[in-house]
């Protein structure tokens, strides 16, 4: 903010990471945030976008409407969702990666449902209940494939 923008909002020289088919003329502001964070708001009639900018120029949220729709991206060293209801993902296909592992946990039931085939790979797997029966149910045969197959022992 400042006498000559008294609402801290300035057209910006370049916006990082700017969008290609953003509106030709459609000059961005930028809003000056705490620790050298800026926000970027630019855009026209056919493409609209809004960036939380870190002090290096790196663009750690951004959010695009345009004829495809909205996107959102989120960059940064953690990420936290919250929500004291119910969380729902949708989405055509989904993908989860973890780099150095993935940990599901609950405090209720667990289920794991697919339409189609369910399979699971590892380099070893456990299947384990620490308290109660382990049940395999099949509508048709059970088999069991490997190099030994060890029955209580």
């Amino acid at each position: 903010m400042s006498a000559h923008d008294p609402e801290g909002i300035a057209p910006s020289d370049a916006s990082p990471d700017a969008a290609p088919d953003a509106d030709v003329g459609a000059a961005p502001h930028t809003v000056a945030l705490a620790h050298g964070h800026s926000l970027v708001v630019e855009g026209g009639q056919e493409h609209n976008r809004l960036q939380l900018v870190d002090p290096s120029g790196a663009a750690h949220l951004d959010i695009s409407i345009g004829p495809e729709g909205i996107r959102l991206v989120v960059r940064g060293a953690g990420l936290s969702l919250a929500t004291t209801g119910a969380l729902a993902i949708e989405a055509d296909s989904l993908s989860l990666h973890g780099k150095n592992g993935i940990s599901l946990t609950t405090d209720g039931d667990a289920r794991v449902e697919a339409a189609g085939r369910l399979e699971t790979v590892g380099r070893s797997q456990l299947i384990r209940s620490a308290r109660g029966n382990v049940r395999i149910q099949a509508n048709d045969d059970v088999e069991v494939t490997g190099e030994r197959v060890r029955l209580g022992s």
